[in-house]
């Protein structure tokens, strides 16, 4: 494409891909790792019943999701059952479990089925130090075990390092070359446990651990600082191949990297396709939310429910003169979403036309105005948007 910054779909800016800015991306084969059945669970008062996580499963499945991180078996007989059901069920994603370190439930994540495992051990000294009160020997010599445990049990191994981005860089180094070379590790995965690491500070680790090793590296990014989506896509520029993320930015605290940002923002801003069916994320989205019971803002990008409605008038500027990318980056029917026209104190007189056809109402042009200042004022008095049932009562009081 001469101008992959504009399509019939998007218009994005042509910064974007600059050679200057082109040249230093180091996309490569990326798959999405969505672990909304996992982390997103551990959002306080989320609780997905067995039949649930099938549910939203076979929905991320058919969304695209390269692999699905299921579950932590530990947690409870139930959830054995149900990451079981999910290995078995016939998905094209790869299975994924979590595991502490603990042979016995490396043992309990094989019974189960999946395709691999995340053997999860700190890297930082104060989790190290302070959490676990082990010593830094140990901590290597137990990840060499159960990587090469795990690995014997024909599971795919995923080492995961957590609170990577407060290690020392010195025993960070030591710590992976160790188990890489004595242990089994099919793909690192570097994690921002407490969501504290700056894009740029994201980008050199990336880049340090490239040094050290060929093999796949994942990210998990936490959004404390509302970061995590940035920092993930920083990371996939710089080197990484697997990116962890869940549905609507679920997780601990502030969440994670939202799934659909991510996905949206490689096709969009970098160029990536990573086949995905994209029409289906506000779909996706909204089972999540129902099952969860957690409603986003309805400014949230991608799936917020107002993330292609326009109250101002001048934000309508583009459909009046019939080019939506006057108003918008890109078409709403790209993540499976419509565009709206919300009535209120900022509505302008496209804004009540537009609603009007949308209602397959008439009326003659010299009653807009009166219109509109009854929208406006019923707006400023309610601090609230217009209905469309105050709408249509309006129209009728207008014409008498």
């Amino acid at each position: 494409m001469e101008k992959p910054w504009i399509t019939e779909k998007w218009y994005v800016s042509n910064y974007n891909f600059h050679p200057e800015v082109k040249d230093r991306i180091k996309l490569s084969d990326i798959e999405i790792s969505d672990c909304t059945l996992r982390e997103g669970e551990q959002q306080p008062g989320v609780v997905f019943k067995g039949e649930e996580k099938i549910r939203i499963a076979r929905a991320l499945d058919e969304l695209g999701i390269h692999q699905i991180e299921a579950g932590m078996p530990a947690v409870s007989p139930e959830e054995q059952k149900t990451i079981t059901q999910i290995a078995k069920a016939g998905l094209r994603a790869k299975i994924l479990a979590f595991c502490r370190a603990r042979k016995e439930e490396i043992q309990i994540a094989k019974d189960c089925g999946v395709w691999g495992i995340l053997c999860s051990l700190p890297s930082s000294t104060l989790l190290i130090e302070e959490k676990l009160k082990w010593s830094y020997e140990r901590v290597v010599e137990t990840a060499i075990e159960l990587t090469n445990f795990a690995h014997d049990q024909g599971l795919y191994v995923v080492f995961s390092p957590f609170d990577t981005t407060r290690s020392d860089f010195q025993f960070l180094s030591r710590y992976i070359q160790s188990v890489i070379a004595q242990g089994h590790v099919d793909r690192l995965r570097l994690v921002d446990t407490r969501g504290c690491v700056s894009p740029h500070g994201i980008g050199f680790l990336i880049g340090k651990i490239r040094e050290l090793t060929s093999l796949p590296i994942e990210i998990h990014c936490h959004d404390d600082f509302g970061l995590a989506t940035a920092n993930t896509l920083i990371a996939a520029s710089t080197g990484a191949n697997v990116l962890s993320t869940t549905m609507n930015g679920m997780g601990e605290r502030s969440g994670n990297a939202s799934t659909e940002e991510v996905a949206v923002g490689l096709l969009l801003l970098y160029g990536l396709d990573l086949g995905l069916k994209y029409e289906k994320f506000y779909e996706v989205s909204h089972l999540i939310q129902e099952l969860s019971g957690v409603n986003l803002q309805p400014h949230k990008a991608v799936v917020g429910q107002n993330a292609f409605s326009f109250e101002s008038g001048a934000g309508l500027e583009g459909f009046a003169k019939g080019n939506p990318f006057i108003s918008e980056t890109y078409l709403p029917e790209v993540v499976g979403q419509k565009f709206s026209v919300l009535l209120g104190k900022k509505s302008g007189k496209y804004s009540i036309q537009i609603k009007l056809k949308e209602l397959s109402m008439t009326l003659p042009d010299e009653k807009v105005t009166s219109l509109l200042k009854e929208v406006k004022e019923q707006s400023e008095r309610t601090k609230r948007p217009v209905s469309d049932e105050d709408f249509r009562r309006m129209v009728r009081k207008v014409t008498g």
